[in-house]
């Protein structure tokens, strides 16, 4: 990774990952990227700027990448979509989710974050409407209000997530999500 400034937000978003935004250092950020200070301020005037920048630039990467994958598809919309949300080989239980954990943490007490991640959020909402739409467009599933039915399926994966998280086992987030494939087969 040559560029600097992508660099540190790499490093930033995996520390606040993996510890939380409040207990991460700038100090520690700066060594594992092998930088001063003086090279962060020149790209950020802060930690909080810094991290708004891991929200902003790599956190709602990560869920377009994740789940913007899902618009591409023109049959069997909700079977890819349940095909997604189990899918979790490479998901860390230990940490959690990427988003949640920084809603949860900095939403009550920072406005700018709330702002930033309730973005965030709202777009990963919007991406399941979205799919649902098109599913209910071709008949796939019957329902009449896609957007509170986004809502509870994002709902469903964060909470499912966060059940797995508090046990820290990946089979928790299986037992929790197979009630949300019950519920969307319900639907057809």
């Amino acid at each position: 990774m040559n560029n600097p400034r992508e660099k540190l937000l790499e490093v930033a978003f995996n520390e606040i990952y993996q510890n939380g935004y409040t207990a991460t250092s700038i100090d520690k950020i700066l060594k594992q990227a092998s930088m001063n200070k003086g090279s962060m301020y020149h790209f950020f005037k802060s930690k909080k700027e810094l991290g708004l920048a891991v929200v902003n630039e790599k956190i709602n990467s990560y869920i377009e990448y994740k789940y913007g994958v899902l618009l591409k598809y023109e049959k069997n919309i909700c079977e890819e979509l349940l095909k997604l949300i189990k899918d979790r080989r490479n998901f860390d239980f230990t940490c959690g989710c990427k988003l949640n954990n920084l809603m949860q943490e900095l939403s009550p007490i920072d406005e700018d974050f709330k702002v930033a991640l309730e973005k965030v959020y709202i777009r990963f909402e919007n991406i399941i409407e979205e799919v649902l739409n098109k599913a209910i467009k071709k008949g796939e599933i019957k329902h009449t209000d896609p957007k509170a039915l986004s809502m509870f399926v994002v709902a469903s994966i964060e909470g499912c997530l966060g059940t797995a998280k508090k046990s820290q086992d990946g089979n928790y987030f299986q037992i929790c999500i197979s009630q949300l494939e019950l519920f969307l087969n319900s639907l057809k």
